[in-house]
Order: C-alpha cells, then structure tokens, then sequence
C-alpha cells in the first residue's frame, strides 16, 4: 500500500502524523543550521514547498526530534535544543491598505507572542511591536526568526497608489531584524520575488541569498532521482493502466512537469504540486499549476509596462538584472525567473561576464502562460481564446490560409485600443504567443547568412514562412522571402511550404493585406 500523497498540507506535522508521503529534503535543513548562527534568504514560484519547509525548520528549532524519524537529519549531529520561534506568515495579513496590513502584522505578532508563553503590550505600531517581541523573547533564549511570503503585501499592491506606505510599514517591521542580531540563533525568509528596493535587502545585509545557489538548488523541487525513487512504482502502474509505454510515459511526464533549474550547473527539478496532483488524478495530463493560483500579477505587470516577453525568451540576460525585482523599474527576465514562469536554461560568457539564456520549465507552463498572455493582451475570455486556437489547428492541418488569416485577424481586432501604445510589439507577442499554442514546430527570427525569417512553422503536412511588413506591401514581404532564400533551409523536407507575406496597417490596427505564394 503505497503512502497517500498530499498537494494541500503545508505544516510538517500534518504530513508525517497524516502518513503522507514525504520525499526526504532534511540534508539541505541540516545544511543550514549546522552554522552556529545561520541568515537566509530564498525565493521559490509558489507552490513549491516554502511553507513547509518554515514548519520544518520550525520543528528542528523547537526540538521536535521524533518527528524526523526515518529522515536523513534524525542521525545527523544536531543538538535539537528547544530555541524561542517567531513565526510568521505575512500572507496572514490583510493588505488592502497601510492601516489594515499594521494592524494584520500586529495580530501575528500577538499569535507568535501566546504561541511562546509571553505577552505583549498594546502597541498599535507593528514595527514598534515586533521589537518588544524580539526583546521579550530573547529573554528566554536565542531566538529564532521564520518568516514566509514577505513580499505578499508588495505584490497585492503593486501598482496600488498606497504601494509607498505599504513599503514603509514593511521596512519599519523588517528592520528589526537587524536591531535584534545579537540576540538571534537563525534566520529564513522566503518570498516568490526579491524586491531591490525594500529594506529587507537594502539594510539586512546579514541575510544571505541562497536563491541560486547550486548547493540549495534542489532543495525545493524533485530532481528526476527522487522521482524515480519515491514516484516510479506508481508511474509505471499508470503507465499499465493507462496502456501506453512506460519510457515514454515517462518521457511525457518529464516534458510537462519536469524542467525547473535554480542554478545553471544544478539538475532540473519537478514542481511538486503538479506531480503530485498528476499522480493523484490517474496520470492526466493537465496544467496543474496554473490552476492552483491566479497569475494575474504577472500579466498585469508584463500589459502595464508594456514589456515585450518574447525579446527575454530569445535574448541573453546579464547577471546583475537576474539578481532582484524593482518595482520602480521592472524588468521581464527577473519576474519571470523568480516567479517561474521562466528558468535558467544555459550561461554563457560574454566579455568575462556571464549571461543567462531562459526558457519555459516545461510544456505546462509553456502552453498556460501562452493562452493567459493572449487572453491577457486581448482582454478576452480564456475559453473563446483557446476556442479559436483549436480552430486554428485545423486550418493548419487542412492547408485552409483563409481561415488562418482570419483566426489572426480576429486575435489582432481584439486588443483593446488602450493597449496598442506599441503596435509592433503586440502584434509580434500576440502572433508568436498564437502560433506556439498550435501544437506545431515554430521557429521565430530564424537566422540565415544573409537574413533573419520572421516566423516558420512547421507541422506533419506542410510549412509555412512568414514575412511580416508594416506599412508596406505585402507583396515586399513575398519578395524578400525569395530573393534572400528564406525557403531554401526547407527545400528537402519534402513538404508543400507556402510562402505568406503579411502587412499590418498602424492606422486599420490590423493585418490589411495578406499575399501568399506556394512553393511545390
């Protein structure tokens, strides 16, 4: 009988006294106490594991040693002494405004006060109050600090008009951290995003980032060892029931859920959440993730600072930007990496410096974050969005350029006026993030020794080269394609390929004229 698996429980707890399964991350905790005094940052896309891992080391702190026993750090050499624990979830605290999230801050405080025997006064400034707490609890001992989802209230605020105030109170309760560093054992933050411009960084420079640290790069996660570890028995069951080859079972899966990466030399990891689900839903394949959290945030930042997306999916990415998230001045790469919407996918040196290529993790956040992103851009229902791709498809398959024109028009029209400030740049998301939900092989900006083709796409039956133009004839963009041989990498494929040049109007906002030749 194998052990349940949970997708739900985030207190350690729970999940050893539930008997849920729990693949055995303890070295990396051991890892961080070992120090006689430890202060740590990192950041994980949520639904990773980082509440759970706070209850653990809430545990290890509180000296609840029976718990881990079957785990790794059981014989490991720890003292398990009893410390004074702070533990806050910042996620707790309403923060539709400065005055709510004080008084939300104040309420956990007062929580982690009862849960350690002491009491606090009835101070209303929760910065005020978390310093009492930390004086009052450092009586009992050396303390120690867990704090999850601290950036909460800044991302629910994003671009509310009380964001300053927000930060002010954050900075205010944050930098008690570092008043109180004399009187504490350990420190672990975690949040989804790095924000440069919070005190939390800016003063706390005793926190040390192990975002991207190859030694905790797979603390969150499972690599494709633990899988085949805890998860192969029952893979190959699925594979059974669901009669389908067990490699390639386990291809597919890797393919969709496998494929996060926290460090450039580090192995890849699941998202534990998806798997787990995909486990417990019979093997299908679905976009698990997504549907567990809205990703509103991410689209309402990438459509309000008119970042163009697909120039940080084919472009390198200097350090330095990857390194945190600034609300005054947003940057693509660092929201998507740190979110998860991208990952590391390969570093190069460039003049002594390394730079980072990105990509999607995987085909299910791939194919969500497309659809979102288009619904998104559209401002249209997600449904009527992923209706047209599949009619799209069948244009595709069926050779039906009418129909396919049509479908992009359609896509075009919807952008809302308000959205249109860089035509160019929409156009090209909206196309490309169309033409990758197709299911086909894409190919975007494909360079050649005497050009670069805008757009191929290939599918069982038949490729098709895109030339797009603005404000010019369609007939530049046919003419283009033959006289730099753009068809000329395809020529022995020994599929139909049709040539299609496309003119976009700034005045129509539209695809106005659309010319396509076949090539036999």
């Amino acid at each position: 009988m194998y052990q349940p698996i949970t997708t739900s429980n985030y207190t350690f707890e729970d999940t050893i006294r539930g008997n849920y399964l729990y693949v055995d991350k303890t070295p990396f905790f051991h890892q961080l106490i070992d120090e006689e005094k430890g202060f740590y940052f990192l950041s994980r896309p949520r639904r990773f594991g980082k509440s759970l891992s706070v209850s653990i080391l809430k545990n290890i702190f509180k000296g609840n040693k029976e718990l881990f026993k079957g785990l790794k750090i059981y014989d490991m050499p720890y003292d398990w002494k009893s410390y004074p624990v702070i533990n806050l979830n910042i996620s707790q605290a309403p923060c539709e405004s400065a005055r709510i999230l004080n008084e939300g801050l104040c309420t956990l405080l007062h929580k982690s006060a009862e849960e350690n025997g002491l009491e606090l006064s009835r101070q209303l400034h929760s910065g005020l109050l978390f310093g009492e707490l930390l004086d009052k609890a450092s009586k009992l001992g050396k303390v120690v600090i867990l704090i999850d989802e601290y950036d909460k209230p800044l991302v629910e605020n994003i671009y509310a008009t009380h964001i300053e105030e927000i930060r002010q109170i954050l900075e205010n309760f944050y930098i008690n951290i570092k008043a109180s560093d004399e009187h504490l054992r350990f420190v672990f933050m975690t949040g989804v995003t790095k924000f440069s411009k919070v005190s939390v960084f800016s003063k706390l420079n005793n926190l040390r980032d192990i975002s991207m640290s190859e030694a905790f790069a797979t603390m969150y996660g499972y690599t494709q060892d633990e899988v085949e570890h805890y998860f192969g028995d029952r893979i190959d069951l699925l594979a059974d029931k669901n009669k389908v080859d067990r490699i390639e079972f386990r291809d597919r899966i890797q393919k969709w859920y496998n494929g996060f990466r926290f460090h450039e030399d580090a192995p890849t990891v699941y998202n534990p959440v998806s798997l787990g689900m995909f486990l417990n839903e019979g093997g299908r394949f679905n976009n698990f993730w997504f549907s567990t959290g809205s990703p509103s945030f991410i689209f309402k930042v990438l459509k309000r600072q008119n970042i163009d997306f697909f120039d940080t999916l084919f472009n390198p990415v200097d350090s330095v930007i990857l390194d945190s998230f600034d609300v005054a001045n947003m940057e693509a790469a660092p929201l998507l990496l740190q979110t998860g919407y991208l990952t590391i996918d390969k570093v190069e040196m460039l003049m002594n410096e390394p730079v980072y290529y990105l990509r999607f993790p995987n085909m299910e956040i791939e194919t969500a974050f497309e659809k979102h992103l288009v619904s998104s851009i559209e401002e249209r229902n997600l449904e009527v969005v992923t209706s047209e791709i599949k009619q799209l498809q069948k244009a595709l398959v069926t050779n039906n350029t009418k129909d396919i024109e049509r479908i992009l028009k359609s896509h075009i029209a919807a952008i809302p006026y308000a959205n249109r400030s860089n035509m160019e740049e929409n156009y090209q998301n909206i196309l490309y993030s169309v033409f990758r939900l197709l299911g086909a092989e894409i190919h975007n900006e494909v360079h050649m020794n005497n050009g670069r083709i805008d757009t191929v796409i290939v599918n069982r039956n038949h490729i098709y080269i895109f030339e797009f133009k603005m404000d010019q004839p369609a007939n530049v963009a046919i003419d283009q394609i033959k006289e730099k041989g753009y068809a000329t990498l395809y020529l022995n494929s020994g599929k139909p390929i049709t040539l299609i040049g496309i003119n976009f109007s700034r005045e129509v906002r539209n695809i106005v004229e659309w010319v396509e030749e076949k090539i036999i």
